[in-house]
């Protein structure tokens, strides 16, 4: 029974790596005189100027964006697509970052919300709000 359990276990945390396996190759970071408003309205998961793509589990957030920010877009837009809990979020409704992480050579944030307790992550700087103060300390 426990080797059972245990190939079950394996098996799952195999087929929950696959989609990172796939992810594109990371882009240079801008530079720091790159004017900071045309980087902010373009970017791999902008629909549009005021709104981004959040989710609330980092998994999600990856496997929405896996195929390109169109696709994640038109699986936002089909509503009987499966979203992974993700939406599209204002960039004016963000209160605050609250958390950051690197995977590999992207980084994420989480962003507050209003209107619920659960952050939703998103690539860096697409809120083009201040890091927490945790995370600018590291």
């Amino acid at each position: 029974m426990t080797r059972m359990l245990l190939r079950v276990a394996t098996l799952a945390l195999g087929l929950s790596a696959m989609p990172a396996l796939g992810q594109p190759a990371a882009k240079a970071p801008a530079r720091p005189g790159q004017d900071r408003a045309a980087h902010d309205k373009t970017g791999p998961d902008r629909k549009g100027a005021g709104q981004v793509i959040g989710c609330p589990s980092l998994a999600n957030y990856r496997m929405l964006l896996h195929d390109g920010a169109a696709a994640a877009a038109s699986v936002l837009a089909d509503p009987k697509a499966d979203h992974l809990g993700c939406t599209l979020v204002t960039r004016s409704d963000i209160t605050g970052l609250v958390d950051r992480v690197t995977l590999g050579d992207r980084s994420y944030e989480c962003a507050a919300l209003p209107t619920t307790t659960v952050c939703h992550w998103m690539e860096a700087g697409a809120a083009a709000r201040p890091a927490p103060a945790a995370a600018a300390k590291r």
